[in-house]
């Protein structure tokens, strides 16, 4: 399914730099971009980081207000000159095959049959490259594959999901987030001097949660307990066969943070490079998550089952070059990630036929007196599938099979507690109108698409059903 391990020397990395400096002076790296109107800043040597942590939920990170230092770097992005907060993002869907589907078409995703997604048309990758830039992706996700149509559009395409490290027992499966980092590390020293597009997509903080020293018994040395963080532990309490007692979940929730300390660290690196190389401040740089992860709050652990905060509630910070100006630091409209796109087209003066250019957060930041913003999300785990629209003050939550609504005043029941669709039944239709209506807004389609065993059983060791 994947291409494991797929590890480049940094010589061969610094021989294909060498090959797009002598191009570039050839043609002129990222000649067909618009030329800067007079006084705006100049965007022609502009590229593009794209950063996603899987599974990190936004009340997590200490730019959301968490008390522990699970995000010092992300934390660190977000409050220098530039940088964004997006208190109010949320995904396209619950789990990451839709959820990145969305993000890099800037389309909806499918309503149904969301197992079968496979990207098509114009992607951010395809966009970028047609304009010039150097496109690299490196991905631990066994979903954002090459199989999935993601590669389009990059001239790197590495998938790591090592096979190995769970042929033994599944239930133990980790990833190697280091190498992944490391091998964009030395991606970004060799294209250095050119422009680029880079995608780094971590596991980390995704289940299991398992983060090496001196990550893991960070924020709980003193719990005693038998609950580790391996998938099959996260799933059997799903299923009923696990019962945690209130410090076992505390302690499953403080290992997820500290994995997602971990990797913080590992962004970290990625950040401390840039700085070094002098990328930063001539990059858009965009660290997100595909999608939360739930601890029972409605009775689940992992996502894809629900819509509820915990599951599509996600961390966005967007950190532009200084030449862009003064941009509020933090902004607490409702934004959805598929809101990338027209974001990174505005920003490079593109010309982008996919994307809606008023959905530009850039746009936004400057002009703050935009209207309400709202958000739509969907998943389908092949059982359940629903729908949801959010509004500044409510959001509502569709059944699609079962035929039913589910209505909560966000403003004064954060956590979702109190239904309102039957006291509030015309406002729950006239929503659910609104979330039907997004049909004309360009959604993606289900392909046609088969799970290989070996891909259904990396799948399963993630948490994940074919």
């Amino acid at each position: 399914m994947c291409l494991v391990g797929d590890r480049r020397s940094a010589s061969r990395l610094a021989l294909r730099s060498l090959a797009v400096l002598v191009a570039s002076l050839v043609a002129g790296v990222g000649s067909s971009n618009p030329v800067p109107q007079q006084g705006a800043a100049r965007v022609d040597d502009v590229g593009v980081v794209l950063v996603i942590l899987d599974a990190a939920g936004a009340p997590y990170l200490g730019a959301y207000g968490n008390h522990l230092p699970t995000s010092p770097n992300i934390d660190k992005l977000a409050r220098t000159a530039g940088g964004t907060v997006f208190e109010r993002a949320y995904a396209q869907s619950a789990w990451t095959l839709p959820s990145m589907a969305s993000l890099f078409t800037g389309r909806y995703p499918p309503r149904r049959a969301q197992t079968r997604t496979v990207v098509a048309g114009d992607t951010l990758a395809t966009l970028l490259h047609e304009v010039g830039l150097q496109t690299a992706a490196f991905s631990e996700s066994p979903y954002v594959t090459a199989e999935r149509g993601f590669a389009r559009g990059f001239d790197v395409f590495h998938e790591y999901f090592p096979k190995r490290l769970f042929d033994h027992d599944d239930r133990f499966y980790r990833a190697d987030n280091a190498r992944a980092t490391e091998d964009a590390i030395a991606w970004v020293e060799a294209y250095r001097h050119g422009r680029f597009f880079l995608y780094l997509h971590l596991l980390a903080p995704h289940s299991p949660y398992l983060p090496p020293p001196p990550f893991k018994g960070r924020f709980d040395p003193s719990y005693t307990g038998t609950f580790e963080g391996v998938t099959d532990t996260l799933l059997r309490i799903n299923d009923g066969t696990l019962h945690p007692s209130d410090r076992d979940l505390e302690h499953l929730r403080l290992a997820y943070e500290e994995n997602l300390a971990y990797g913080d660290h590992l962004v970290g690196r990625l950040f401390d490079t840039l700085r070094r190389t002098r990328v930063l401040d001539r990059s858009i740089v965009i660290v997100a998550a595909d999608h939360g992860e739930g601890f029972r709050e409605h009775g689940w652990m992992l996502h894809t089952t629900t819509l509820f905060e915990e599951m599509i509630h996600v961390p966005l910070v967007i950190r532009f070059p200084p030449r862009f100006g003064r941009l509020p630091n933090r902004w607490d409209g409702i934004v959805e990630l598929r809101d990338i796109v027209p974001t990174v087209c505005d920003a490079l003066r593109l010309s982008c036929d996919s994307a809606d250019p008023s959905r530009s957060l850039l746009r936004r930041l400057r002009t703050p007196d935009t209207g309400e913003g709202v958000a739509r999300a969907w998943t389908n785990d092949g059982v359940r599938a629903l729908g949801a629209l959010v509004t500044g003050r409510y959001k509502l939550v569709m059944d699609m099979a079962e035929h039913r609504l589910a209505l909560y005043a966000l403003a004064d029941d954060p956590r979702e507690v109190h239904d309102l669709a039957g006291t509030e039944r015309p406002l729950a239709i006239r929503l659910a109108r609104r979330l039907r209506g997004a049909r004309g807004e360009g959604a993606l389609s289900s392909g046609k698409y088969s799970v290989s065993p070996a891909a259904a059983r990396a799948l399963r060791a993630l948490g994940y059903t074919e």
